[in-house]
């Protein structure tokens, strides 16, 4: 769900920054998408596929993604690749979770964060927090 109210490109110089979700599972997408509003300034928009996700992508100028790594269409490292192809997106910082076992040398090769589901909450937003204190972060 694409949150209109929100600006399609986020300013840079705002405390309060856009992360994209994309994870399947609507209940989760849903519950991630409620905590990083309810428990932060942040605002986030949430896409349950790739293929909406990378349509999406076009528009908006977020400072975070947040993949699933197991997608219907496709996994998340391959979704953060296709992101990658797009201008603004490029070295993007980057949230990969999952609950198998993702390939973790090629997530810290492009240097993507990963957290392993299930994961606290505060978990989750410690590592935002990280992200957004250290723009220059490394996984």
């Amino acid at each position: 769900m694409f949150n209109q109210t929100f600006q399609l490109q986020a300013n840079t110089n705002s405390l309060s920054k856009l992360i994209f979700i994309v994870e399947d599972d609507e209940e989760i997408g849903n519950l991630l998408l409620q905590i990083i509003e309810q428990e932060t300034i942040h605002k986030a928009i949430h896409h349950v596929d790739a293929r909406n996700a990378l349509k999406a992508a076009a528009r908006v100028m977020p400072h975070l993604l947040l993949l699933d790594y197991s997608l219907p269409d496709m996994n998340g490292l391959e979704l953060y690749d296709w992101l990658q192809s797009f201008e603004h997106l490029k070295n993007m910082p980057t949230i990969l979770m999952s609950a198998r076992n993702p390939p973790l040398v090629e997530i810290q090769r492009r240097g993507i964060l990963f957290l392993r589901k299930p994961f606290a909450v505060t978990e989750l937003l410690n590592t935002i927090k990280k992200v957004f204190n250290n723009q220059d972060y490394h996984a």
